[in-house]
């Protein structure tokens, strides 16, 4: 089992090593061997082979791996961004609704007046410091505010953007002005575990649960879906298995790998509030997941299938390479439509920017298309 698991990390080892890891799922305990004395050190003692393949093997670039460890890559990726993407609705039930509504006045920018670009620096300042924060809350739990500008001029711009690009935004930022500007609305993050209130006396009406935010399920199946495709590349290692009464040794999809994305797509089943109010939710954060998020997510689907959260503070998220995956035509089309499918992947240069990573990777994590322009 530990060997699997070696072999699941060092699938990912073409990615850039900016943070360890996470670690693997527990193994069974045995006893250590003791370590030898300083004395008995010996510097020249060969390596064992096992030890110098894993060494080579690590060692290897993203482009000399085999087109199925890359193609595992991207599809492992792509769940990890579709995970953080899914995890940004924890945040609160408007999170979303929140960065969209913002994000629509920011794409108008280069259609608005110079008078109505007042509050545009501050709400790209305050963009950012959402993304960094996975949501509308920091890492002490206190609600972010949009500083920097005032209501009049966030309305400016949105009545200004609504004669040439979207329409509907001065509605949309009105329903969420008091996230943006009141320190007292909504002061804590939810918890989606409060316990409903029961209703008092023979014509109390029944107390209204919490709901999952809207979109919720459709992102919840997004996420599904880049783990089922994940599946399809696991890596294959040799297991003891029984043919015709006789045990023999085959390779097939490894065990631990198969189990732990079973396990995803049977946590990610559960109704939408059960998940809010899992503690393994707390994974599906890019920045808890490492600087190989999708590999990150493979090891602790585990934890996340237990409903054993994070401990601690999530860390910085840092400027992670891009994948272009490689499509070619199936062997399979229906009638004159053709389909495509992934044939194998490139990896690309990291973002120039934390801000322009996170806008390429809210995109990605919203769609189920094997490549986005």
């Amino acid at each position: 089992m530990q060997r699997s698991w070696v072999v699941a990390i060092l699938v990912a080892s073409g990615l850039l090593a900016q943070a360890p890891p996470p670690e693997p799922p527990p193994v069974p305990t045995q006893e250590p061997a003791p370590e030898p004395k300083p004395a008995e050190a010996k510097p020249d003692e060969p390596v064992a082979p096992q030890a110098e393949v894993a060494k080579v093997e690590a060692a290897k670039p993203f482009d000399q791996l085999r087109p199925t460890q890359r193609k595992l890559i991207y599809t492992l990726h792509r769940a990890a961004l579709s995970a953080h993407e899914l995890g940004t609705y924890r945040s609160h039930p408007r999170a979303i609704e929140v960065r969209d509504a913002l994000e629509a006045l920011v794409t108008a920018k280069t259609d608005l007046p110079e008078k109505a670009q007042a509050a545009l620096p501050s709400v790209e300042a305050y963009l950012a410091k959402f993304r960094a924060n996975h949501g509308l809350y920091d890492a002490d739990g206190k609600k972010l505010l949009l500083e920097g500008t005032t209501w009049k001029d966030l309305l400016t711009a949105a009545r200004a953007a609504a004669k040439t690009g979207p329409k509907g935004l001065e509605p949309r930022l009105q329903r969420v002005k008091g996230l943006l500007f009141d320190a007292k609305v909504d002061a804590t993050a939810p918890t989606w575990a409060a316990s409903e209130t029961a209703p008092k006396g023979k014509k109390a009406k029944a107390a209204k649960g919490p709901m999952a935010p809207d979109g919720f399920s459709n992102q919840k199946a997004i996420t599904g879906l880049w783990v089922k495709r994940a599946q399809a590349w696991i890596e294959n290692t040799p297991q003891e298995v029984e043919v015709k009464g006789e045990k023999k040794t085959r390779r097939v999809p490894d065990p631990v790998q198969t189990k732990a994305l079973n396990g995803l797509l049977i946590w990610l089943e559960n109704e939408d509030l059960d998940l809010l109010r899992d503690p393994g939710f707390g994974w599906l954060d890019l920045r808890r997941l490492g600087a190989e998020p999708g590999v990150g997510l493979l090891a602790r689907a585990d934890d996340i299938a237990r409903a054993k959260g994070p401990e601690g503070a999530a860390g910085e998220l840092p400027l992670l390479p891009t994948f272009e995956p490689v499509l070619g035509e199936s062997k399979f089309n229906k009638g004159d439509e053709k389909r495509f499918v992934l044939t194998d992947v490139k990896q690309g240069a990291p973002a120039t920017s934390l801000a322009e990573q996170m806008v390429a990777f809210e995109k990605l994590g919203r769609s189920r298309e094997l490549d986005t322009k």
